[in-house]
């Protein structure tokens, strides 16, 4: 009889123990109130950053020419190496010529005759003026004698015309550069014929200097058309494909002056030497521009951003730790920092980790400060 009291004594005492336990829990659960997320701030500051922008670009030649004959016949000899280096005025092709030979030895033989056939007609004349003078001859016939004169001095000019015309489809048929550059590959074959002004045999490109041609966004027209004026605050460099910088800088050429409305950029074209060769016309490379930003430029930690489909924003953080979602205009990337143009001051803090935990409106708790008292802690003992 007496244990079963002292069962009945236990169970009873440890339901009371536990309901208090459990009851003391849900209190200070109440007592601390929702967890706050402790996040990482950045505060803005002004500074100075090198800024390298990168930029898709391509290569073009200063000078492409197509070469085509001037006349028309077979191909007689190729006189120039495909892929070699020309001068102006160096010999390339030859056209057969001898039938522009034959027509030139016919012009000449055209002005001869014309020649006397002008003599002829000048002595008629001298002589007709000369029997006017005594009355020995009608005025009609000194006429006469004037106008054949006059007919066979033009005659001797459309035979001296002739002669040029010939002499110059002779020399036609033999094509020398027009421009100095590397010719390309042959198009035609020793044999073929070549029509006038139609057929391409090869083309020529001056490829020093090179070049480059890239698009930036409208909104950055005036931005770089004041760059031409400032030739020692910028510098361009062209990276290729492996990552390896061209040795030598480029400068700003010609912007274009007109939009693309298709794309809604402008073109930019700059120009490198390539003495060496090392740049090909059609190559696709990237541009590099660098410079340095002035001392009161604000940048902040690219991981910083959030980034929507319309707008980059940050996580500000007010003076009582109350996320603000606040929109920036972002610039160039310099290193780990974004560059920004507008929507912070300096002094601003922003929030660069915690970004996952925290949403507008929370308030939260700065990593390393001590949170104020209900802060997502508990309270301390009484001591009772």
């Amino acid at each position: 009889m007496y244990l079963k009291n002292y069962s009945s004594i236990f169970l009873v005492g440890a339901a009371a123990i536990f309901s208090a336990c459990g009851g003391g829990k849900s209190k200070q659960q109440g007592m601390m109130g929702p967890m706050r997320a402790t996040v990482v701030p950045y505060t803005v500051q002004p500074a100075s950053y090198t800024v390298v922008e990168k930029f898709p670009a391509t290569l073009i030649a200063n000078n492409i020419v197509e070469i085509r004959a001037d006349v028309t016949g077979f191909l007689d000899a190729i006189k120039a190496p495909d892929g070699s280096r020309v001068g102006k005025g160096q010999v390339l092709y030859q056209i057969e010529k001898s039938r522009y030979t034959a027509a030139l030895n016919q012009s000449a033989a055209s002005v001869s005759q014309a020649q006397a056939d002008l003599a002829l007609k000048q002595r008629d004349f001298e002589r007709y003026n000369n029997l006017l003078q005594h009355d020995a001859i009608s005025k009609q016939t000194v006429d006469q004698a004037h106008t054949a004169l006059l007919t066979a001095q033009a005659n001797l000019e459309a035979a001296r015309a002739a002669v040029a015309r010939a002499s110059t489809d002779v020399n036609h048929s033999t094509i020398k550069a027009p421009v100095s550059g590397k010719i390309g590959i042959v198009q035609i074959k020793v044999g073929d014929i070549v029509n006038a002004g139609q057929t391409v045999i090869n083309t020529i490109v001056n490829e020093d200097p090179m070049y480059v041609d890239f698009d930036v966004p409208q909104y950055r027209m005036q931005e770089f058309l004041g760059l031409k004026s400032r030739p020692g605050d910028f510098k361009f460099f062209l990276q290729f494909t492996n990552g390896e910088r061209y040795s030598s800088a480029g400068t700003i050429l010609t912007i274009n002056n007109i939009v693309d409305p298709s794309t809604g950029t402008v073109k930019v074209r700059l120009q490198f030497p390539n003495k060496e060769g090392l740049l090909t016309s059609g190559m696709s490379l990237v541009v590099l521009m660098q410079y340095a930003t002035s001392a009161n430029q604000l940048a902040i930690p690219a991981k910083a951003i959030v980034q929507n489909l319309s707008e980059t924003s940050v996580m500000l953080l007010t003076k009582d730790n109350v996320i603000q979602q606040k929109g920036i205009i972002p610039g160039a990337v310099t290193d780990t920092m974004l560059i920004v143009n507008g929507g912070l001051n300096a002094g601003d803090r922003i929030v660069v980790e915690g970004l996952q935990k925290v949403r507008p409106g929370d308030t939260v708790n700065i990593a390393g400060a001590t949170p104020p008292a209900g802060a997502g802690q508990a309270p301390a003992p009484s001591g009772k």
